[in-house]
């Protein structure tokens, strides 16, 4: 560039930066700055807010930050009551369920069947009474034969149960008030033969010094001849007719011996048996 041009260049470019001088702009080539954004006023604090306490920045809170999480979940009285209505409706909910579980499952408790028994039915009852015993009434009686009488009767009980005396009988040597039991032997004397007997073993005979009728086929010859009637050669017929015939099936069958009448027989037969 020629001198003359580059002062005119400068005379032009003073101009330029006069006329932006003028105009409030900032000469041409001088440095530029940035630009400062304009800046807003701050938001006013709300009315209710507190005041920040000294040394705390503006727009702190100031409080801890667990103070801070706290009022975030913080509840009203109205919400927390619905809580608690909550919490005791799961309650009770979870209580009636239980109880109908352990009911279904638990089981029921039997009771021990206790079985009936004489000790807990009351006191035992007393012994049962005897039975009944039977006796062969013989003799002097309306209905000779056996007859049921009840356990510890005597012989006059025996006799009245055979219908009683007949009139000719004698009893004075029978002992009326004895006992008597099962399978026993009375014998009823009459006036001609007033020695009463009792037997107290079936199939065997005592005397009237012993007590009990002569057993026909066992009697020796000596006893024979200890009943009224009967002397050494009767008693010797009656040895000699059980031998002939084995033995005395009746006592009806001592009216077949020789020397035994109607009489005699009436006065032999309560004396005698089988």
């Amino acid at each position: 560039m020629s001198p003359g041009t580059r002062a005119s260049f400068d005379e032009e470019l003073a101009r330029a930066r006069l006329a932006f001088i003028s105009a409030g702009q900032q000469p041409l080539g001088a440095p530029r700055r940035a630009a400062t954004p304009p800046e807003r006023p701050a938001p006013p604090p709300p009315e209710d807010s507190e005041a920040a306490p000294a040394g705390i920045p503006p727009g702190h809170s100031g409080d801890p930050a667990g103070v801070r999480i706290f009022d975030r979940f913080s509840l009203t009285t109205r919400q927390a009551a619905a809580v608690l209505v909550l919490l005791l409706c799961g309650v009770a909910v979870t209580v009636l369920a239980l109880g109908r579980s352990s009911a279904s499952q638990l089981p029921i408790p039997q009771e021990p069947v206790v079985s009936p028994s004489v000790s807990s039915a009351g006191p035992s009852p007393g012994p049962s009474p005897p039975p009944p015993v039977r006796v062969h009434v013989l003799g002097a009686v309306v209905s000779p034969g056996v007859v049921t009488i009840p356990a510890g009767a005597i012989v006059q009980d025996a006799v009245l149960a055979a219908g009683g005396l007949r009139q000719d009988a004698d009893p004075a040597e029978l002992n009326l008030a004895a006992p008597v039991s099962d399978g026993q032997q009375v014998i009823v004397g009459t006036t001609a033969a007033p020695r009463g007997e009792v037997n107290h073993q079936p199939g065997t005979t005592l005397s009237s010094e012993s007590g009990g009728p002569l057993n026909l086929n066992t009697a020796t010859a000596s006893q024979l001849e200890d009943l009224p009637g009967v002397g050494p050669v009767l008693a010797s017929a009656i040895l000699a007719w059980r031998e002939e015939h084995g033995e005395f099936t009746s006592v009806a069958e001592l009216q077949e011996v020789s020397g035994i009448g109607p009489k005699s027989f009436a006065k032999l037969e309560p004396l005698v048996t089988l």
